[in-house]
């Protein structure tokens, strides 16, 4: 009996560190992933402060400018199937964030919605688009409607798309409840040793998984783009660079009564089966958005534009002429 549990033991920790080895990547360079991906039309702009952002610039220059924001851990990439049936009437400038995609870590590790929307700005400036419409997914549509509360002089037009919102007052204390009732879970994902083990330990099995849980139709989780999530988020920085946001997370005080602040016209698109940000989070940002539509599609997860990119591209173009 000693014996069986001697080599059940040894088995299962022989698992273990299979699993484990399986699973642990190195960085892949900047250089080799930009070779890798940055083809077409994509382009880099380095900023003063090292950063070095991934955008792409297509269309027509000269009609209407839309800017596209991703959503956590995505990048513009998410938004390649759309882009397309845009093009003929807009000019569509899309870029990974900092933190993801090609542009990845930056030198100042700062990850904050701020500087994201100050890397918008210094981006829109380079490229002289004075104004524009702001497209985000998920994080990327927290950023943009934040984009439009603080520049509405530029902001002719929003665009939410699965979007995060923001908590009530008593949403906010049951997170915060829930948090307390298992502070060793948060403490060990927040803890310096827990943090070095995932920067290191990422199978394909999470982005896999992750984007089986994003989509509704199965057949769009291919591994192609599994493989590219993953390779991504490989990048030399990157993985520090989600962790950090990760590990900072915080709920601000701010009240859903700020959203009524926004000046633009905006279209809310949310897919009924996403299972990361639930379709009600757009019902309620449609209640406090002053101006705004909201337009619910049945049997689809949390990437709209990419999972049925003509019917998006068809609602905005609708929506975008009639503002006009």
């Amino acid at each position: 009996m000693k014996n069986f549990f001697k080599y059940l033991s040894l088995s299962f920790f022989i698992l273990l560190a299979i699993v484990i080895y399986s699973g642990t990547y190195l960085d892949i360079s900047r250089e080799t992933l930009e070779a890798k991906y940055a083809i077409g039309e994509s382009e880099f702009l380095d900023l003063q402060d090292g950063s070095r952002i991934h955008y792409r610039d297509e269309g027509d220059l000269y009609k209407p400018a839309i800017i596209l924001l991703h959503g956590f851990n995505g990048s513009l990439f998410n938004f390649e199937r759309m882009v397309p049936f845009l093009s003929k009437e807009y000019r569509l400038i899309s870029l990974d964030l900092p933190g993801f995609g090609l542009t990845g870590a930056v030198p100042s590790m700062d990850y904050s919605t701020q500087n994201s929307i100050l890397v918008i700005n210094k981006l829109t400036s380079y490229l002289g688009v004075e104004k524009f419409s702001i497209a985000g997914n998920s994080m990327g549509g927290g950023i943009a409607w934040r984009y439009a509360l603080e520049n509405p002089e530029k902001t002719q037009s929003l665009i939410l798309l699965a979007s995060s919102g923001i908590y009530s007052a008593e949403e906010r204390l049951r997170i915060e409840e829930s948090e307390r009732e298992s502070p060793l879970v948060w403490k060990l994902m927040r803890s310096n040793f827990v943090s070095y083990f995932l920067s290191l330990y990422t199978p394909k099995f999470f982005a896999t998984q992750g984007l089986k849980t994003s989509v509704h139709d199965p057949n769009l989780a291919t591994e192609e783009i599994a493989n590219q999530f993953h390779e991504l988020t490989l990048m030399q920085g990157s993985r520090e660079a989600i962790l950090s946001r990760f590990s900072k997370r915080s709920f601000n005080n701010d009240k859903p009564d700020i959203l009524k602040n926004i000046q633009a016209p905006t279209l809310i698109i949310h897919g009924k089966e996403d299972n990361i940000i639930p379709f009600k989070s757009s019902i309620n940002l449609d209640q406090y958005i002053q101006n705004s539509k909201l337009v619910l599609y049945p049997k689809i997860g949390h990437l709209p534009m990419y999972e049925t990119p003509a019917r998006v591209a068809d609602d905005i173009k609708k929506f975008l002429i009639m503002k006009d």
